[in-house]
């Protein structure tokens, strides 16, 4: 009876082994069939990552043994961590000159309450993804056509009640002024000087928003140029290291024949030998024939001398082959490091204000919630002061905007200097910089202060053989309570505001 279970538990078990060999088949194909939805969705942002997931899908249908897709694998999450770091700074990039854009259209007056309510909508809208901002910028693209169509439509005696030339040209001055803010170079870059220089000079409303929307395409296209540009890198590298891949194999085959050569030539050496010990050993046999067998032996042994050289010359090439590959590898690291010392470059311009090389409106955000920190910590004394030039937008109408930018740089150069080592300028917009002074008592700030205003007012400034004064109104307040940056730096701008209208050239302290 015992017997009987056991011999049907046998007979159970091919049949246990099919079901289990057809779940795995069902499983390992709707891992495929996952892994290629998965694929499908991630293509269309680069060319390049969608070949080589192309690539990997096709061997994945192709081959059954899957150590064979982990080298792709490798490739693939590399080319894939590079661009989404391209990506990122691309997004920020865009994201930032959106709402720049789409602000400078609020602010354009005459529109109708509709667009304008629209466009207050899309401004507000958070963008969750690619797909949602490029559907962003479709719509703010389409409100600046709508704007630019309702403006040129409408006859012009029924413009100039509607339109306040004040902020018309408040929005041309801070356009112009943004485009210094920005590091673009090339064909681009041209083309957004010339923009500039026709927003110095007197335009119709409608030709600012249309400027205003040529510059937001050329800010697009710079950023596309950037995306292409790292992605022709990529593949540079990807294809040098694929091909030192295949060479690297090519050279590890080679040299595992050559030890198998070499373990041949080693055993005809070994058995040559002993066939010579084995005839002097029977030297003074009846039958025994050393000359003959010497004559033998020696033929061998050159045949095995031959042979040993042409392994010589053979593991001379491999030898060669290796160093071109440690030179196309030392060649590879070099522009990695290249690119690497780019992107840092990069980095540090992306906080720098181009024009007058202090720091941006982006590096003043990342030091201020840094020294707001330490404030809160330390409850050290901690001013923020916004220093604005006192008519300088008559300097730029009376000399152009080449003599303005160079007077920009060398004020700003002026109040760097007017600093301590650890105080802080950073370019605000236009003609404004904010300044940083922590762990300053009340002597030291009011003499920076005054040390700034008066060196500016005193710069020896001479254009086209005219001597130029400049001085400037300075708003300045201390974080206290529990202040935050946002409503300090209103202080402060409302500061300035005062020793603006109260005949410029002061200090006003809030």
């Amino acid at each position: 009876m015992s017997a009987q279970p056991a011999q049907a538990g046998n007979n159970a078990s091919p049949s246990t082994y099919r079901e289990l060999a057809l779940k795995s088949r069902r499983e390992i194909h709707s891992l495929k069939r996952l892994v290629s939805r998965f694929i499908a969705t991630c293509s269309g942002k680069n060319n390049l990552v969608d070949q080589k997931l192309a690539e990997f899908r096709d061997v994945l249908y192709s081959t059954q043994d899957v150590s064979a897709l982990l080298p792709r694998l490798a490739v693939i999450e590399r080319m894939v961590g590079h661009q989404n770091m391209t990506q990122a700074k691309a997004q920020s990039h865009l994201d930032e000159q959106f709402h720049t854009s789409g602000e400078t259209l609020q602010r354009v007056t005459g529109l109708p309450a509709q667009l304008k309510r629209d466009l207050r909508d899309l401004l507000a809208q958070p963008a969750n993804g690619d797909t949602e901002r490029t559907q962003h910028l479709i719509k703010l693209l389409q409100l600046y056509e709508r704007a630019v169509t309702l403006q040129v439509a409408r006859p012009r005696t029924q413009q100039t009640p509607d339109i306040d030339n004040d902020q018309i040209r408040r929005v041309a001055d801070e356009l112009q002024n943004l485009i210094t803010e920005l590091d673009i170079n090339g064909q681009a870059g041209d083309k957004l000087l010339e923009i500039r220089r026709e927003l110095l000079t007197d335009i119709s409303p409608a030709t600012v928003v249309s400027l205003t929307l040529a510059a937001l395409k050329l800010i697009l296209e710079a950023t596309q140029s950037e995306r292409r540009a790292s992605q022709q890198f990529l593949s540079q590298v990807n294809d040098d290291l694929v091909s030192i891949s295949q060479q690297n194999t090519r050279a590890h085959d080679h040299a595992t024949q050559l030890r198998l050569a070499h373990q041949g030539v080693d055993q005809r050496l070994d058995r040559t030998i002993n066939d010579i010990e084995h005839e002097l050993k029977r030297k003074g046999a009846a039958k025994a024939n050393p000359e003959a067998a010497l004559t033998q032996a020696l033929a061998e042994l050159k045949v095995i001398a031959q042979e040993n050289k042409a392994l010589k010359n053979r593991e001379q090439a491999l030898e060669e082959q290796l160093a071109h590959n440690q030179n196309q590898l030392s060649a590879l690291a070099e522009q990695t490091l290249d690119q690497h010392r780019r992107v840092g470059d990069q980095e540090r311009k992306r906080l720098l204000d181009p024009l007058t090389r202090v720091y941006n409106r982006a590096a003043l955000n990342d030091r201020l919630e840094h020294e707001y920190r330490l404030w809160k910590k330390y409850q050290r004394e901690f001013c923020l002061a916004v220093i604005d030039l006192d008519h300088f937008k008559q300097v730029n109408q009376q000399f152009g905007y080449e003599v303005g930018d160079k007077a920009l740089k060398i004020i700003a150069r002026s109040i760097y200097q007017c600093l301590r080592d650890t105080d802080f300028i950073a370019r605000f917009g236009g003609e404004e910089f904010v300044i940083l002074l922590p762990d300053a008592d009340d002597e030291t700030r009011t003499d920076i202060l005054a040390n700034i205003s008066h060196t500016i007012r005193k710069l020896p400034l001479k254009f086209k053989n005219e001597r130029v004064s400049i001085s400037v109104s300075i708003g300045a307040t201390l974080f206290q309570g529990e202040d935050t940056p946002t409503p300090v730096l209103e202080r402060a701008d409302q500061a300035l505001y005062q020793a603006k209208n109260s005949g410029r050239n002061q200090i006003i302290w809030c």
